[in-house]
């Protein structure tokens, strides 16, 4: 593990991050409306990849409709049953999985989103940064 990396996340077990491949559109409305995403307004499959902060891959999931809901696909990919207590997973914006991840006594870290707020306070920025600056590793792995 990179020392910098060691030294702010120590407990982190795995980076994961999805993306979506187009696909032909399917001639079934049924497996058109399954296979269609709204995040790329296309249709899809989506996929999962987890990589060690070491940069290592760890882990692929199957693939699945691209109209399948991020929490619906963390938890289908079945990557917790691969977890041990007090794992660490870093995801990107908008992952809904940190309640599934508690009931297996696993964190999850994300950068933090704008709620009610015009900007972040220099902390939230600075974290951020730094987590966006650890996850390009898993976008770099996909690509």
């Amino acid at each position: 593990m990179p020392r910098q990396f060691y030294s702010e996340n120590r407990d982190c077990r795995v980076i994961v991050d999805c993306t979506e491949f187009l696909i032909q559109k399917p001639n079934s409305p049924a497996e058109q409306q399954m296979t269609f995403s709204f995040y790329e307004n296309a249709n899809t499959l989506k996929g999962m990849i987890g990589i060690m902060p070491s940069g290592t891959i760890s882990f692929i999931s199957p693939l699945y409709c691209g109209s399948i809901s991020d929490k619906e696909f963390f938890i289908k990919s079945q990557l917790m049953d691969l977890l041990e207590p007090n794992d660490v997973v870093m995801v990107d914006k908008g992952s809904q999985a940190e309640q599934e991840l508690q009931k297996i006594s696993c964190k999850l870290k994300c950068p933090k989103f704008l709620k009610d707020c015009i900007q972040f306070d220099a902390s939230d920025r600075i974290e951020n940064c730094k987590i966006s600056n650890v996850r390009v590793t898993v976008e770099r792995a996909i690509s």
